[in-house]
């Protein structure tokens, strides 16, 4: 007879399962249902503003304004903001330098360069209200688009019933295995996603909104490419996600910034399970349904696997299901802590779960430091926002 621990055990162990492995599968097959979007370049193409907003990312300014010089779009109609957050390198001087280049000189760009370091949000909030064109773009300094990326993107706007669309997303130097198999995973997510009904959240690299389905963001938010495209969601607009524009990410991540990253992700999670908990209602279907099974669960997560473990070693010993359920979540800490104890040398099985340790360890560092309340404002640091 099953006792409640048995019970409970089994549940926790049951919905990690899920989330590991059932959601992610359950995505796959989605999207393979997913035909290619078709898009048809309006008559008449639209303004465009492009902001970027940029803490020491000295770097890459020049490559991404020369980047954007490049992009199939006419210069008339593309304005390029470059809002430089208290920045305490050269980057505005790099950009002006570049902006006066041949290739780039035919940029209609303003560079603006805030003495103090106020954070993302606070940069997006003004830059987008002060914006005077009907389609805005975000971009990340560090990531370079393809030509057609502006075209693509006002294609998709000629549907006046689009509130925002996102490209996908990809590393040109991974920080190691398994970043790269995590981004892999999450972009065939994002694709069933959407095939149910609208992607959560787009990346950050690039994606663009239509100004009129824009809401000012609290200065607390604190992964705001989630935020956004779901609020412009829940306000009646339709969100895309187009595969076709691949933004690639030059920055190669270092160890000390995927564990801010991680921490910020982990925040930003349980900050968005409590502001858009409205997205869990039946009557949104298939987002309901991921956002439950990805979002709400890898909040829970951390919990969910200390129980599954610690009920599985409780009931080790009087049956032989335990046991066995033990021994494998068990071999899992290990191949983790293999994969720590070799790093890059280790198997790409051992390095994937060091990945997903390291990630759930990260997740409930960030729901602690999200309880703690520190989550006041999001700053620029190490080239990325972060909390703090």
């Amino acid at each position: 007879m099953s006792t409640p621990i048995d019970v409970v055990t089994i549940g926790a162990l049951a919905l990690t399962a899920y989330h590991h492995v059932g959601y992610p599968l359950l995505m796959r097959f989605a999207a393979k249902r997913t035909t290619s979007i078709e898009v048809t370049a309006p008559a008449e193409l639209p303004e465009i503003t492009l902001v970027m907003p940029a803490y020491n990312e000295a770097t890459y300014i020049a490559d991404k304004i020369r980047n954007i010089a490049a992009l199939d779009y006419p210069a008339g109609l593309l304005r390029v903001v470059i809002a430089c957050d208290g920045c305490s390198d050269r980057t505005a001087e790099i950009a002006r330098a570049t902006l006066r280049e041949p290739g780039a000189a035919h940029l209609n760009a303003d560079v603006i360069e805030h003495t103090r370091n106020r954070g993302k949000v606070t940069v997006l909030n003004e830059t987008i209200r002060l914006a005077q064109t009907e389609i805005i773009a975000l971009s990340d300094v560090s990531a370079m688009l393809p030509a057609y990326a502006l075209t693509r993107t006002a294609a998709h706007f000629a549907d006046p019933k689009l509130g925002a669309v996102g490209g996908t997303y990809r590393l040109a130097r991974p920080g190691s295995k398994g970043e790269q198999k995590y981004w892999e995973q999450q972009v065939a997510v994002k694709r069933g996603e959407a095939r149910l009904g609208a992607p959560l959240g787009l990346h950050g690299a690039f994606y663009a909104l239509r100004r009129e389905a824009w809401k000012a963001l609290p200065a607390n938010t604190v992964n705001d490419d989630f935020i956004v495209p779901m609020m412009i969601y829940g306000n009646g607009w339709r969100v895309a996600y187009d595969e076709t524009i691949v933004a690639l990410e030059m920055e190669q991540t270092r160890p000390e910034q995927e564990k801010s990253r991680r921490k910020r992700i982990g925040a930003g999670n349980v900050q968005q399970l409590l502001w858009l908990s409205w997205l869990l209602h039946p009557r949104n279907r298939g987002v309901a349904l991921a956002f439950g099974s990805g979002k709400a669960l890898r909040v829970l997560m951390p919990l969910l696997m200390a129980v599954g473990l610690l009920g599985s070693l409780l009931e080790a010993r009087s049956s032989v299901l335990f046991a066995l359920l033990a021994a494998l979540q068990l071999t899992g800490l290990a191949a983790a802590a293999l994969g720590r104890a070799y790093g890059a040398a280790s198997p790409r099985l051992f390095t994937i779960g060091l990945y997903v340790v390291e990630g759930h360890f990260a997740n409930l560092m960030g729901l602690l430091h999200y309880a703690s309340g520190a989550t006041r404002r999001t700053a620029w640091r190490n080239g990325q926002a972060i909390s703090r």
